[in-house]
């Protein structure tokens, strides 16, 4: 691990202690916006680890901006669907709450699931597999693991509240098996494809 990643870990991990310490000392709902932003510096930092090439590598700053606008686009739209249809709600949150909620707890928690998917393919890729095997195996391993992380902590305070679900409400415990599964896997897979999109546009202007 590079010095650079070491620091992104570090600054993930301080985020990420004093997110835990507004969850379980203060009971903060606002505990995951901290939370978001420590999770992608840590996870982001394994990725590189194991990776060749960095995340967001080559890229220029409007292809970063137009990755986090319509990260930010996504994340209003999922959130706006998701509440009308029933499927949760927000006890602690108000209207002045929104812009954090979308940039932190919405954009940058899309980021992180995002980025265990990848840092999942590349620790499975040192392991031989290929990409049609590692992807769904990361969804399955990573992805799922750091979702029930995320929505183990979250119960403690409901930032949000799982409502019901489409196809069925089983629950394990009370945990919502769709949310857990498709749930997680699609807030990793929607970011994942919306990268490969400017990463593939990234790759054409090099070679133009």
């Amino acid at each position: 691990m590079g010095k650079l990643d070491l620091l992104l870990a570090t600054g993930g991990i301080v985020c990420t202690v004093i997110s835990i310490y507004q969850l379980v000392a203060l009971g903060l709902a606002s505990f995951y916006t901290l939370f978001s932003v420590g999770m992608s510096l840590i996870i982001s930092g394994i990725h590189n680890a194991f990776s060749e090439q960095r995340l967001f590598s080559g890229w220029s700053i409007v292809q970063m901006a137009g990755f986090w606008i319509l990260m930010l686009i996504v994340s209003v739209i999922i959130d706006s669907v998701g509440m009308r249809a029933g499927y949760w709600e927000y006890p602690h949150y108000g209207k002045a709450d929104r812009v954090r909620k979308y940039v932190f707890e919405w954009g940058v928690a899309l980021f992180y699931h995002f980025a265990a998917l990848v840092a999942g393919i590349k620790i499975l890729n040192r392991k031989g597999l290929d990409l049609r095997a590692s992807l769904p195996l990361s969804l399955l391993i990573f992805v799922t693991a750091v979702g029930f992380l995320t929505e183990s902590l979250n119960q403690k305070v409901s930032s949000w509240q799982v409502v019901s679900m489409p196809i069925t409400n089983l629950r394990i415990g009370d945990y919502f098996l769709v949310f857990q599964t498709i749930g997680y896997w699609l807030m990793a897979l929607i970011p994942f494809t919306i990268y490969k999109l400017f990463e593939r546009r990234t790759l054409q202007t090099r070679r133009n």
